[in-house]
């Protein structure tokens, strides 16, 4: 066990890619970002992290930011619960004075479960505290020939010499080497030890997890402006995607609201998108209003340049895109 982590821990100090949370370990910027890489991959990450961070530079600006804010910093990222979850525990911490250190304490804290805890006590504070991500339990799974990944991600932890190396090596070592298909076992500093890797296992493990069926949806969207171009949106509050601006739609089902009253005018094009195990095909209409919008409805006159600013899933920058807009 001793071999494994320092064979990981050099591993990791020779191989880590500079990411912008590791140039300090700043314990509010390991947060951060192991919230937005939850269900998110790195490349789309790094593209929010930075301007997240610039709009929020400490848990007191994210603590007294509003929720549409937080929201609007985090359009396109999706899981919007998060940012939500994350401003709770920013509230939180902001009372009581400073980031808790353990992982019990953190646990306490709006929105930090049992990984989040164990990754910003091992990587912030250099905790003995395990995590189990996808990465670090394929990674186990494929090194000890069984599935009971936090046990053994414990028993590495507790004989490591460094937690912050050996937990980030895990999780470097399943996204750069030890991945889900094709893994490259030639380069893998582990191999020696791995009994998959022996057994001739590595395809087989881990098991791959039911799937959740699939439900697939077809909703017509529609463009509506004014006179300066301004675009017409709604803040939904149903099941699907909640508290955000969302284009007009044809579909009552989405979000328990009526379809907006209009005339389709032009086809502008149809595009895709996906939401957990929603797979979405939108169709955009350029339309007019055939009836004058009720105060009290929660539609608004949005000004799309500046649309960084208002709370908005990604399909609405996809449609506008496909628009010109």
């Amino acid at each position: 066990m001793r071999a494994i982590t320092r064979a990981i821990e050099r591993w990791f100090v020779r191989h880590q890619r500079p990411l912008p949370w590791r140039t300090a370990y700043d314990p509010y910027h390991v947060w951060v970002s192991e919230v937005m890489l939850q269900q998110t991959r790195m490349e789309v990450v790094l593209g929010y992290f930075e301007r997240f961070i610039t709009r929020f530079p400490d848990i007191n600006a994210l603590a007294s930011a509003s929720e549409d804010d937080v929201l609007a910093a985090w359009s396109g990222l999706g899981y919007y619960r998060r940012a939500r979850m994350l401003r709770a525990g920013a509230i939180a911490v902001a009372e009581r004075g400073a980031m808790p250190e353990t992982v019990e304490e953190l646990m306490t804290i709006p929105g930090i479960g049992r990984y989040t805890a164990g990754a910003i006590a091992s990587i912030a504070f250099q905790r003995r505290a395990p995590i189990v991500d996808g990465n670090v339990a394929r990674v186990l799974a494929r090194i000890k020939g069984v599935e009971d990944a936090w046990v053994h991600a414990a028993e590495l932890v507790r004989v490591c010499d460094d937690p912050r190396n050996l937990n980030q090596g895990l999780m470097e070592l399943g996204a750069l080497v030890c991945t889900p298909r094709n893994p490259s076992c030639d380069v893998c500093v582990v191999r020696k030890w791995c009994v998959a890797y022996a057994t001739d296992r590595v395809d087989e493990l881990p098991r791959p997890k039911a799937k959740s069926e699939t439900r697939r949806l077809h909703i017509p969207l529609y463009l509506v402006t004014d006179r300066d171009g301004r675009v017409l949106m709604r803040r939904e509050r149903g099941q699907l995607m909640t508290s955000m601006f969302h284009l007009p739609h044809g579909d009552a089902s989405l979000f328990g609201t009526a379809p907006l009253d209009v005339a389709r005018s032009r086809l502008v094009g149809k595009f895709r998108h996906t939401v957990t195990n929603r797979r979405i095909e939108f169709t955009l209409f350029e339309a007019e209003l055939t009836s004058t919008v009720r105060d009290g409805d929660d539609y608004e006159w949005i000004d799309v340049t500046k649309l960084r600013t208002v709370a908005h899933p990604s399909y609405v920058a996809k449609a506008l895109k496909l628009s010109g807009r």
